[in-house]
């Protein structure tokens, strides 16, 4: 009879959770097609309601694509549900910015319980390291080659999010040259958070140059 019970108690969360996970996915995809001007656009489905991946290029004249990760808590399982919950600590999305400009050094802003559990950063013993609060907030560890790209990083996202608790990485890569940034998203705020992401990333690191595409 227990097990008759749990296995109907989780076929109804399947279908709950994969309608809720399914919702979020349209709602934040179509608030990004909303929100950014996009001149091609490529997705790919996780797992079939666990997230997509999407690839955006721009009309932009500084950035020239977004690539993007969404993963979902899986809402759809009853019993690994409560794993994933701490574990990821919430629905995540990484977004990474390619501008047109060339990125001069590496600085991150890490959430203290991330940066103990999370990345893996190859150059880290070759930094500086240090800490910072981001609008009263404090818990947010920080490694750079010069203090004042952490500066540009904390004005990023003081402009951009509307809640520094849900940015738990947000990084400048010199190697790569881009933006990567990993935060907690928020179906009726991100959207417009990626648009604002895009406009002031450039405002605040392009250095006047050249513009060049970087692959």
């Amino acid at each position: 009879m227990i097990i008759v019970i749990l296995a109907g108690i989780a076929s109804l969360q399947f279908m709950k959770g994969r309608k809720l996970n399914v919702a979020l996915m349209k709602v934040l995809s179509n608030g990004f097609e909303k929100k950014l001007k996009i001149k091609d656009q490529l997705y790919t489905w996780i797992g079939g309601y666990i997230g997509f991946k999407a690839n955006y290029d721009l009309s932009d004249k500084y950035i020239k694509k977004v690539e993007m990760t969404l993963t979902l808590l899986p809402r759809q399982s009853l019993f690994y549900l409560p794993i994933s919950i701490l574990v990821k600590k919430g629905d995540r999305l990484f977004i990474v910015l390619r501008p047109r400009f060339e990125i001069k050094r590496d600085a991150h802003i890490i959430k203290s319980f991330y940066y103990l559990f999370g990345p893996a950063i190859e150059e880290k013993h070759e930094l500086k390291k240090g800490s910072v609060e981001i609008e009263d907030r404090k818990g947010f560890y920080t490694l750079y080659e010069e203090e004042s790209d952490i500066d540009k990083l904390r004005k990023l996202v003081v402009e951009c999010f509307s809640d520094v608790r849900r940015v738990r990485h947000i990084t400048v890569v010199k190697s790569t040259n881009v933006l990567f940034c990993l935060i907690k998203p928020d179906p009726n705020k991100t959207p417009e958070e990626i648009r604002k992401l895009v406009e002031y990333f450039p405002k605040i690191f392009y250095e006047k140059e050249e513009l060049r595409d970087f692959q």
